[in-house]
């Protein structure tokens, strides 16, 4: 490795790697797709997706944040040191927006007067902090969003007392623990909490209008500080980067009492600030937006600042608030409205009225029950003459607004739902869209920025070799998170699910999402896609083409752009996981594969003894991954049958795959006769393997590569079919004169396996399926190597291990997003009926003869999906199982109010994990149209 690599910082702009023909397509796509987004002077006046909610929850404490030598991102920084120190890869807020660079960013502040910090973020336990992992520790709730982000509605409750920082803290627990939440504090007993309600609204493209509806929940008066803020990005990674950049001055500076501009490279904008009479408007305050530093203050006589606005005869009169003058001038930085507001320190805020950052400080006293509104507007200067001047010309425009995002959800959302099931969906919904973030991150600054901290002996250990591997990752653009708070990051699988999800919503935005990803900026020079933020060389289930595939559906049958586009990209990918079986066996193992504890031990780190693995999970996403691409081909074949070759070759792939994995565990395949089930594999030396037998998603994931297939536009493939070997006969079925079923698993197998997945004391829980079989929770399975012995128990919760940090789970609770690939499997195993006097039935619930009956595959579907709703449906008390113990969900105001965990426990429903991961817990909504496409008897409602 030379260290001239690291000398020059270089850009990183879009090197193509595409052939000519493929460049010429190019030509025709959106800029968005082919480099990082980038502001350009008017780019405001066309474009309707210029502000969104693309501001992270949570930017401290991200490994892109992070310069320490081991990788610790959660020893780096505090919660409380991102309120000094300023981000380099980023900004965050509270239920902010920004542009869709993230360089202008707007959100809010608020204060009860008893904290010792204004509220300007989220707080939340860090990975080391927290009993199992990192947890956001605030109520928040994501409640209406539409696609071009015209309305936005997301609600904030805060502590109307101290907010228990400490409690939440020294109260954490350990692994066997419950997680301790902020509704366990008390805090919000006797409704001493303010309802916080942010509203956003675009009455035209480049026009943003925000309302702050405050009311005080509790039975006596209160007061609260309200801060609208602005403030500009820290742009350093850029103009390293890019020096031009460097002469491009952003700033903020007053017009008037009320108003402000801002200047910078996207334009010029004016913003205005409103509130009503029971709302004093103190100060617009002015600062810098960057890193905070150690001052000397010396002790002068305090001073008295009289609040300016007059507050409602209805409330009291405003408290003086006393500040002290430095006797030397110290530039204000980005703590400076805490300084300003609760330590009164005059000094803190700049008295030239410009800056990077700026605050219109309002306070308002509100009767119990009360409400009080503050408002602002942002619009280009050049019509500056169509803002709002009125709070009644305001809330027209919100109004407006969002009477168009109740004809959306009534496109969207299908009919027969009932009205709490419209509710579920809409912040469904709300929550995903919600979920967009601006991600920027440059692999080759971050590598020249960690050689200049620790030289090049930096980059042979473990973590800085990953990074220097992926230094060509150039990240700037707005895309789906799972979790803006515990995961402000992207991961592959996550991403190809959302895409999905977001496609009968947006259709262009979830192509751009699988287009991104497949670009060269993301994808490795050897055909890598990156995992995830924490591990970018950690393997991914290989589920885009899987989406590639999905998102094709929602456009028109001839319309194939899309599909010559990324496929390239896709074949590259593929080749890249064929480079994974050397032995050319057909049977896969790459570690970690999205499932973390899933295994007795981590698959991406072997212990002692064990040489490789072939998995089972692998194996079944590969055979899944060569089912989608021979789809994609023969699509294609339609108007080019020079891929009939391509689609020979997939064909070939999937049938080798089939017949590898359904080999004899004995005979160096993964189907366990005994068992009738899929196992991984340990290879422990010469001759010498050894099952893995885990019962879990492992297992049952094979069953999801099947299809039903066309051959009607590609003879040859059709042709090649029938002069196939007669041993991959259980994989193929005849379904019509040019249609074919193929699946990896024979039908004798998948009664097996369906089987222990149906049985309630192994897979079916009253939620769904779960992770690992219910039987572990008897007799725990061991298994020992090298004087090693590793335990598998049943966990139905969350975890009781650090393996992956703990904050995910697979041994025992419902995820979603296997639940729902699987409820599609069982619908294309249904076509199947055709072919036979009789529907395809299973015992359901299997293991149990005394009850159980025979039920259609179709019937099967319904009743799963019954299962997953029935985690939200509230019950004749109005729990939801989702709420847990949670008493406050039962009260009138909470009600109506869901959590989109990152998965469930088992046995009550419970939500754990992320409290937010609308990135797949959205899939409710997927849930809901198959519940009503599907009724009982097996037949498709019209």
């Amino acid at each position: 490795m030379s260290r001239d690599l690291f000398k020059a910082s270089g850009s990183t702009l879009y090197q193509s790697n595409l052939s000519v023909t493929e460049k010429k397509s190019e030509e025709k796509v959106d800029e968005f797709d082919k480099e990082p987004l980038c502001l350009k002077k008017g780019l405001e006046c066309y474009d309707p997706l210029f502000w969104g909610p693309y501001l992270s929850e949570r930017q401290w404490g991200t490994v892109r944040e992070d310069c320490s030598s081991d990788n610790s991102c959660w020893n780096y920084t505090t919660y409380e040191s991102a309120t000094k120190n300023v981000n380099h890869w980023g900004e965050d807020g509270l239920l902010g927006i920004s542009d869709r660079c993230g360089i202008l960013c707007a959100s809010v502040a608020l204060w009860n007067e008893n904290d010792p910090i204004l509220k300007e973020r989220l707080f939340g336990l860090s990975g080391k902090e927290g009993n199992h992992g990192e947890d956001v520790k605030e109520l928040y709730y994501y409640l209406d969003n539409t696609p071009d982000h015209r309305y936005m509605h997301a609600l904030y409750k805060y502590p109307i007392n101290s907010f228990p920082y400490e409690a939440l803290r020294e109260n954490c627990g350990t692994l066997e623990d419950p997680e301790y939440e902020i509704l366990d504090t008390g805090v919000f007993d006797n409704n001493e909490y303010w309802d916080i309600h942010v509203e956003y609204a675009k009455p035209s493209n480049p026009h943003l209008i925000c309302k702050y509806t405050v009311i005080n929940k509790s039975s006596t008066a209160a007061r609260l500080h309200i801060i609208p803020q602005f403030y500009f990005r820290d742009t350093t990674v850029e103009t390293n980067i890019n020096p031009e950049k460097a002469k491009i001055k952003p700033n903020f500076k007053r017009s008037d009492d009320s108003s402000a501009e801002a200047v910078y490279e996207a334009g010029d904008f004016h913003i205005t600030f409103h509130h009503t009479d029971k709302v004093a408007f103190n100060e617009l305050l002015f600062s810098n937006n960057e890193t905070a530093e150690e001052e000397i203050e010396e002790d002068l006589p305090i001073k008295t600042m009289v609040f300016k606005s007059t507050v409602s005869k209805h409330t009291k009169s405003a408290a003086s608030v006393n500040y002290r003058r430095s006797s030397q001038f110290i530039s204000p930085k980005r703590d400076a409205f805490h300084k300003f507001i609760i330590k009164h320190k005059r000094h803190s805020w700049r008295e030239d009225q410009s800056g990077t950052k700026i605050g219109a400080w309002m306070v308002c006293d509100v009767q119990p029950h009360g409400k009080a509104c503050v408002y602002w507007q942002i619009i280009p200067m050049s019509l500056k003459q169509k803002e709002c001047k009125t709070i009644k010309k305001i809330e027209e425009a919100i109004r407006e607004q969002k009477q168009k995002a109740e004809l959306f959800y009534q496109q969207v959302i299908p009919k027969e739902v009932t009205m709490d099931q419209m509710n579920l969906c809409r912040q469904a919904i709300a929550g995903l869209l919600w979920s967009k973030q601006f991600y920027l991150y440059n692999g080759h600054e971050k590598v020249h920025e960690l050689y200049k901290l620790y030289g090049e002996d930096y980059f042979f250990t473990t973590h800085g070799a990953i990074k220097y591997q992926w230094k060509h990752l150039d990240c700037a653009d707005i895309l789906l998170m799972p979790d803006k708070w515990e995961f402000p990051w992207f991961a592959s699988w996550d991403l190809a699910i959302q895409s999905v999800l977001i496609a009968p919503l947006d259709l262009k935005f979830a192509k751009k999402q699988i287009t991104i990803l497949l670009s060269d900026r993301y994808m490795h020079p050897n055909g890598q896609i990156p995992g995830c933020e924490f591990d970018f060389s950690d393997a991914n289930p290989p589920l885009v083409a899987w989406a590639v595939w999905k998102i094709h559906q929602y456009e028109k049958p001839w319309h194939l752009d899309f599909i010559k586009k990324v496929y390239p990209r896709l074949l590259i990918n593929y080749q890249w996981w064929h480079k994974l079986d050397p032995s050319n066996c057909h049977l896969f193992g790459n570690g970690f594969m999205g499932l973390d504890n899933i295994c007795l031990f981590d698959r991406s780190h072997l212990p002692r003894g064990v040489k490789s693995l072939k998995q089972a999970d692998a194996t079944g996403w590969m055979g899944q991954f060569a089912l989608n691409m021979l789809q994609l081909t023969l699509e294609q074949c339609k108007y080019d049958l020079c891929l009939t070759d391509m689609a020979i070759r997939f064909l070939t792939d999937f049938f080798n795959i089939a017949k590898a994995i359904n080999t004899d565990i004995n005979h160096g395949g993964l189907w366990h006769e005994d068992d009738g089930f899929y196992y991984d594999l340990a290879h422990l030396g010469r001759y010498q393997e050894v099952p893995i037998r885990v019962r879990s998603w492992n297992g049952i994931i094979p069953l999801l590569a099947c299809a039903r297939i066309s051959l009607t536009y590609a003879p040859g493939v059709k042709a090649y079919l029938m002069q196939c070997s007669k041993s991959f006969a259980p994989y193929v079925c005849k379904l019509g004169e040019n249609d074919y079923f193929f699946t990896l698993v024979p039908y004798i197998k998948l009664k097996s396996v369906l089987q222990r997945v149906f049985a309630e004391r192994e897979f079916l829980s009253p939620f769904g399926i779960r992770s690992v079989s219910k039987l572990y929770n008897l007799i725990p399975l061991n298994f020992e190597v090298k004087g090693q012995t590793y335990t598998m128990t049943f966990q139905p919760g969350e975890s009781n291990s650090n393996m992956f940090g703990g904050n995910s789970n697979w041994r025992g609770p419902i995820w979603l997003c296997l639940n729902y690939l699987f409820v599609e499997c069982m619908e294309r195993y249904s076509e199947l009926d055709q072919i036979f006097t009789q529907p395809l039935s299973m015992e359901y619930p299997s293991l149990l003869p005394y009850y159980s009956k025979r039920k259609s595959f179709l019937d099967i579907v319904h009743d799963l999906c019954q299962r997953i709703l029935s985690i939200f449906t509230p019950d004749y008390n109005s729990v939801r199982p989702v709420h847990g113990q949670k008493s406050k969900y039962e009260e009138p105001d909470w009600q109506n109010l869901v959590l989109f965990y990152e998965y469930f426990h088992s046995e009550n429903g419970r939500g754990c994990g992320a409290s937010h991961q609308t990135g797949w817990s959205a899939l409710y909504l997927e849930f809901i149209r198959k519940f009503h496409k599907f009724k009982p008897g097996g037949s498709k409602m019209k």
